[in-house]
């Protein structure tokens, strides 16, 4: 039995030796130093882009990276200025996001390469770049959106819905709404295409009067569609509030858990949000920058989007969503 510890005592020995330069390749290779830009979208703290921010602090945090934060209120122009601005002060890697489009952001792209930057893109892809993408897939996101209601909601052919969100040919967002708008005429639900305008965008609290408006004008409307905006979700229960609507009256869907869409879901306002989990399009760009550029690991990409929050499971994620992770 002696010689049976002792052998194992032998193994446990030669293990930690072995396991002690291990470790301190590992430290190396996690320590990356680098510096990264990072388009986080909206504005500062907000609801739109808090757990982006969490996450990709975190990440930064974890793999000891200076991280450079970018905000651009939406703005895709701004953003296309920033990525160049992010360009000319040479840093590791800069991730951006796609809302630009990809023929306004191939010169951006191309000079990075040749600068030996690499881009990663989170929460709007750029089709045809072959770059790592962390986000939705945006058409397939707006189609699952209209599904969900019509399920939940119990939408049928003859009811009227108003879809709000973008319908100008390769706006931002204008494939979410393409999905969606897809699954209700399949569907044959009648819809009306309200286009949200840039400001409303950047300032949710515009789109109130907007869609209130519209209500009083439509007073049969069955439901609300956002496709793809969590600040004009998160703003919904008090639209219908305003409007003199009563729990469950209309039905509202949209985009992104928040602290208003939480509540607009255990008010009864709001039917189901889909949750495309944005800390993860924080943290994982941000991995995949290190990764590529330390060991040229690349063309990686996440669907964050598979997840939906309905009354049967807010509760549950409540706390999360307190602390700006979900």
């Amino acid at each position: 039995m002696k010689s049976i510890f002792k052998g194992l005592a032998g193994l446990a020995m030669g293990a930690a030796l072995v396991a002690a330069p291990l470790a301190a390749i590992a430290q190396e290779a996690v320590d990356s130093g680098m510096t990264i830009y990072f388009q986080l979208g909206g504005n500062p703290g907000d609801s739109a882009t808090l757990a982006r921010e969490l996450g990709a602090r975190d990440a930064a945090r974890i793999l000891k990276v200076d991280l450079k934060e970018q905000h651009a209120g939406w703005d895709p122009q701004k953003m296309l200025v920033q990525a160049n601005e992010a360009l000319a002060a040479a840093p590791d890697a800069i991730i951006v996001m796609g809302h630009p489009g990809t023929d306004a952001m191939t010169s951006f792209i191309n000079k990075a390469k040749e600068a030996g930057i690499v881009v990663v893109t989170n929460n709007n892809a750029l089709p045809g770049t072959s770059m790592s993408y962390f986000g939705l897939d945006n058409y397939g996101a707006g189609r699952n959106l209209a599904s969900l209601t019509i399920d939940k909601g119990g939408l049928k052919e003859g009811d009227k819905v108003v879809v709000y969100g973008a319908f100008i040919e390769g706006a931002p967002g204008s494939d979410v709404a393409k999905g969606t708008s897809e699954v209700l005429t399949e569907n044959k639900i009648a819809f009306d295409a309200l286009q949200w305008s840039n400001e409303a965008v950047a300032d949710p609290s515009l789109s109130v009067p907007v869609l209130v408006a519209y209500l009083e004008a439509n007073p049969d409307t069955k439901a609300i569609i956002v496709p793809g905006h969590s600040g004009i979700t998160a703003v919904l229960g008090k639209v219908l509030a305003d409007a003199g609507k009563q729990p469950g009256e209309v039905l509202a869907s949209g985009f992104d858990i928040s602290a208003g869409a939480i509540q607009g879901l255990k008010d009864g306002y709001i039917t189901v949000v889909l949750d495309q989990q944005p800390y993860l399009q924080g943290f994982m760009p941000v991995v995949a920058a290190v990764l590529e550029k330390k060991y040229g690991l690349a063309g990686l990409n996440l669907n964050t989007g598979g997840g939906s929050v309905t009354k049967d499971n807010v509760e549950a994620l409540e706390a999360l969503v307190k602390t700006g992770i979900r």
